[in-house]
């Protein structure tokens, strides 16, 4: 099987000196991006807007893809470090559903956003991620079970399945290959708004159905 592995830096700043210089790049290369889009984002552009010597730049980022792979694994750092907090701001009266619901709209919006930035590398990266998710490749940026198992805990009492472990494995999976199964198979679904009320609802009867396998089927 062929994996088209995005591009990655170079190398790894190491002293102080070295890791402003690779942040002061990522910020400029995000305001670029935010404001202007992928079009307006060179080597040239960066190094002006910068502040830093091209040789620079290729000294840690070789190719435009390696520098966008490095501010998406940070897009993707700081999500998933937002949506834990996110869950805990949650008020107690929202209740369990709500916080799913709550969680997978925080979630959508930010895939949303990484599309619009560089459509051609969020595809590329998706692909690239599950293939992570599936343990077909390894990643040093695989995403733990954080949230479902965040939110389970704060609405500890909504919480009726018996095995909880498998629960959050399952729902983990879930909350990860269904975004990106629109992503790249209905990328238009990712702004409607029932598109999260219909996959919290799956989520919700996972975590407040009581019985196991050798239950009887519902009629």
């Amino acid at each position: 099987m062929r994996i088209e592995v995005p591009a990655k830096p170079r190398k790894r700043p190491r002293q102080m000196r070295s890791v402003a210089l690779v942040q002061a790049l990522k910020q400029t290369g995000r305001e670029i991006l935010d404001r202007e889009g992928r079009d307006a984002l060179s080597v040239q552009s960066l190094s002006e807007r910068s502040g830093v010597a091209v040789s620079s730049i290729f000294e840690y980022f070789p190719t435009m893809e390696s520098f966008i792979a490095a501010i998406f694994n940070d897009y993707r750092s700081e999500a998933r470090r937002e949506v834990v907090e996110h869950i805990a701001a949650l008020p107690r009266s929202a209740g369990l559903f709500e916080g799913i619901v709550s969680l997978l709209r925080f979630g959508l919006v930010a895939m949303q956003k990484w599309a619009q930035v560089d459509p051609e590398f969020n595809l590329k990266s998706t692909y690239y991620e599950e293939l992570v998710r599936l343990e077909l490749v390894k990643s040093e940026h695989f995403w733990s079970a954080v949230a479902m198992p965040a939110l389970m805990e704060k609405f500890s009492d909504e919480v009726l399945v018996r095995d909880r472990e498998k629960a959050a494995f399952l729902a983990h999976h879930v909350l990860l290959a269904i975004p990106r199964a629109i992503v790249l198979g209905r990328p238009q679904y990712l702004g409607e708004q029932d598109t999260p009320l219909l996959i919290a609802r799956m989520l919700y009867a996972l975590m407040t159905t009581p019985g196991d396998a050798s239950d009887p089927k519902p009629r």
